[in-house]
């Protein structure tokens, strides 16, 4: 590539838009023919390296097409602004592929274009429907490719591009790939990945084009009405914390008990039951182990010899998980996150959730529940506000700051924020919440078209300030960020980097992190700091990674690429083809229908359809059978009765079955157990009378027990 030391500057780059860095021009020379992760700060251009690989790969293959994978739609339109603003490739050439478009239409779109941007996923369905040949794929991008572990999306379609392509070439980019070893690893094995190049902003040949990010810590301490809360509600925990101490299912010394201690106990006891049949086998026992967190004893083995009842575990499990929930709320969050939180869990009691139950009838919630009644307690805020408020004002006053960013991790939290901070600086901020898409309870999320013009008036100064939770840390692409706000530590390294990223991109920046003293803040702020400094220490020695040494390469002939559709026939043999289809489909009887087409999908003619990429009805052949039916009344019309609720009450019908079939599995003896023996056990449950035997019987019509006589089960643990 020729440079004159100002832009980088040849063949598919417009001329003098890149301006020349050398450390990008050291990077891409080594991952010109290898598969690579590079993994950068922000603010350093991973993005531009991208764009110069892509010329790298159109040279040496003009007819090939280039695939880039971005885990969100603004990233997505952020890449394809790129590539326009980049590329001399024609702006028609250059598409970005997403869900809403229909499937016909994305596969002329991939044929007739020489870029193409998508979401993950969208790709992912096409290519296993046999859409698209990703053999003329000249070079796979994968961004945020931190994400690339256990059945996200970018696993599967790395995996088929590499077993498709003769001459695959992948370059993963992120500023944060993990945590330890185990995970770095993971990402290179998915990506078959050859090359590692990790730069840090201490390194000489970056410092320059980064900026200072200054740290400062902001502690606050709890006043002493949410501490007076707290010792009430830790008084609960201990409480339920003694049912897993005198059963011996954790350790009565430990100083300090998380929600992730709870959540390995559930863990494992769903993982041995599950996998029950095998804890005796030695190929498989060893396996089992490898997963579960407690080895010495097993929490299964406690259960059993213990004869403990098993739905109590789970049920103090989740009891416990809840506790230290809302204490963490009402501790490092704010009071009114809390009292919703209290509302929730007399909600869910009302709808007889156990777990919830117990929690809603201790006297130390009834207590707490009276006193957030009092106006003196409600017009309580936590003081990490008013040290936010503090920190905005040096921001505007003696800093002149034109952009600030308050990151936190509860939506409900940045409502609070934003309505506060609103009241208290009315004529200084224009402020405003950035949360994400879903909608949850009542809380509406935000669409991506209301995201975009957030985005939108942040960036032209209309708003000055936002109030953001995780959906902020990825793909903003948005100058000049001036300071950044934790509203409280995260435990994730990734999520650290990428937060703390958001500032000191084009001046030097500031970030905040406020901690609230002897609560879980502080150990979250260490985590997180140690994790980073592992990540850092693991690639700055490639050695350390078991990366791949050969990938056995041919040059791609694009002499066998067989010539596409013409668009317009393409489109209308599509439609034509779904009409005749939905025609013929109700004409017939569903029974009838599903013996033609489980006929059809093991014929000579349904491959050679689904080769070119051609979507038939019958594709859904793979269906379950259940699912199938589903569809064939919908497309007959046929609608499903609808039954009047009698009970204003959700059923809990499959709780109640799966419970009854654990606790005959857990207390059976050789396979075998007494009815009155499990009608007793199920009364601990309150499964009582009529209710056991229905669920008895269902049990049996399902074929997970079998009733030998009038007083006895066989438990058919083979039965899945």
């Amino acid at each position: 590539m020729k440079c004159n030391f100002v832009y980088f500057n040849g063949e598919f780059l417009k001329e003098n838009t890149i301006d020349f860095r050398e450390y990008q021009a050291n990077i891409l020379k080594e991952i010109k023919d290898k598969n690579s992760l590079v993994v950068l700060p922000t603010g350093l251009g991973k993005t531009v390296i991208g764009v110069l690989l892509m010329a790298e790969a159109l040279k040496k293959y003009p007819e090939g097409k280039i695939l880039i994978l971005a885990p969100t739609r603004p990233l997505v339109a952020q890449h394809e602004r790129s590539c326009k603003r980049f590329l001399t490739i024609p702006e028609e050439k250059i598409v970005s592929l997403t869900g809403k478009i229909k499937p016909e239409e994305r596969f002329v779109l991939f044929e007739k274009s020489q870029i193409i941007i998508s979401t993950p996923q969208v790709i992912k369905n096409d290519v296993m429907r046999k859409r698209y040949d990703l053999s003329f794929i000249c070079l796979l991008i994968i961004d945020e490719a931190h994400r690339t572990r256990g059945n996200y999306a970018y696993t599967g379609i790395a995996k088929e591009y590499l077993k498709t392509c003769n001459d695959p070439l992948i370059l993963g980019l992120t500023a944060s790939p993990g945590k330890d070893l185990e995970r770095i690893q993971q990402i290179c094995d998915n990506l078959s990945i050859e090359k590692v190049i990790f730069k840090s902003r201490e390194d000489p040949d970056v410092e320059r084009y980064l900026h200072d990010i200054e740290l400062y810590l902001k502690y606050t301490v709890l006043p002493l009405e949410f501490i007076k809360i707290s010792v009430i509600w830790d008084a609960l925990f201990k409480k339920f914390l003694r049912f897993f101490i005198q059963r011996g299912l954790i350790n009565p010394h430990k100083k300090y008990y998380s929600k992730i201690d709870f959540l390995r106990i559930a863990e494992d006891l769903t993982l041995s039951l599950k996998f029950e049949d095998l804890l005796d086998k030695a190929v498989e026992t060893e396996i089992l182990l490898n997963n579960l967190y407690y080895t010495n004893p097993k929490i299964i083995d406690i259960v059993r010899e213990k004869n403990l009842n098993i739905h109590s575990i789970f049920s103090y499990c989740s009891s416990c998980i809840s506790i230290l929930h809302g204490k963490d709320l009402l501790e490092t969050q704010d009071i009114r996150l809390f009292k919703t939180f209290l509302e929730t869990i007399a909600f869910k009691a009302r709808n007889n959730n156990s777990a919830a139950i117990r929690i809603s009838n201790s006297e130390h919630f009834n207590y707490i529940y009276s006193l957030l009644e009092k106006n003196e307690f409600m017009n309580l805020h936590h003081p990490k506000i008013d040290l936010t408020l503090s920190i905005i004002n040096k921001e505007l006053n003696h800093y002149k700051n034109e952009k600030i960013i308050i990151f936190t991790q509860y939506r409900q939290m940045a409502t609070v924020l934003r309505k506060r901070l609103q009241l208290l600086l009315p004529e200084e901020i224009k402020i405003e919440k950035f949360i994400g898409q879903a909608t949850k309870h009542e809380d509406k999320g935000f669409s991506q078209s209301e995201q975009s013009e957030i985005i939108r008036k942040f960036r032209e100064n209309e708003i000055n300030i936002l109030c953001a939770t995780c959906v902020a840390e990825e793909g903003l692409d948005i100058p000049n960020v001036d300071a950044i706000i934790f509203y409280e530590p995260i435990p994730s390294e990734i999520r650290y980097i990428q937060r703390r990223g958001r500032t000191g991109r084009h001046s030097p920046g500031r970030c905040y992190i406020l901690i609230t003293k002897n609560t879980v803040d502080v150990p979250y702020f260490k985590v997180a700091c140690k994790k980073k400094n592992s990540m850092k220490t693991i690639l700055s020695n490639e050695e350390c990674l078991d990366l791949k040494t050969k990938i056995p390469r041919s040059a791609i002939n694009f002499t066998q690429k067989k010539k596409p559709f013409s668009e317009w026939d393409f489109i209308k043999e599509f439609q034509e083809r779904k009409e005749r289809e939905r025609e013929i489909l109700s004409n017939k009887s569903i029974e009838e229908i599903l013996e033609e087409m489980e006929k059809f999908s093991n014929s000579l003619e349904f491959k050679k359809f689904r080769k070119y990429g051609i979507t038939f009805f019958s594709d859904v052949a793979d269906l379950s059978k259940s699912r199938l039916k589903k569809r064939m009344m919908t497309i007959k019309g046929i609608k499903k009765k609808s039954v009047k609720k009698t009970d204003a009450r959700k059923p809990s019908y499959n709780k109640k079955l799966k419970t009854l079939i654990n606790l005959a599995r857990i207390y059976a003896i050789e396979g075998k157990i007494e009815v009155s023996k499990l009608k007793k056990l199920a009364e601990q449950e309150d499964i009582l009378e009529n209710t056991f035997f229905i669920h008895l019987n269902q049990a049996c019509y399902l074929g997970y027990l079998e009733k030998r006589n009038e007083n006895e089960l066989h438990i058919l643990i083979d039965h899945e």
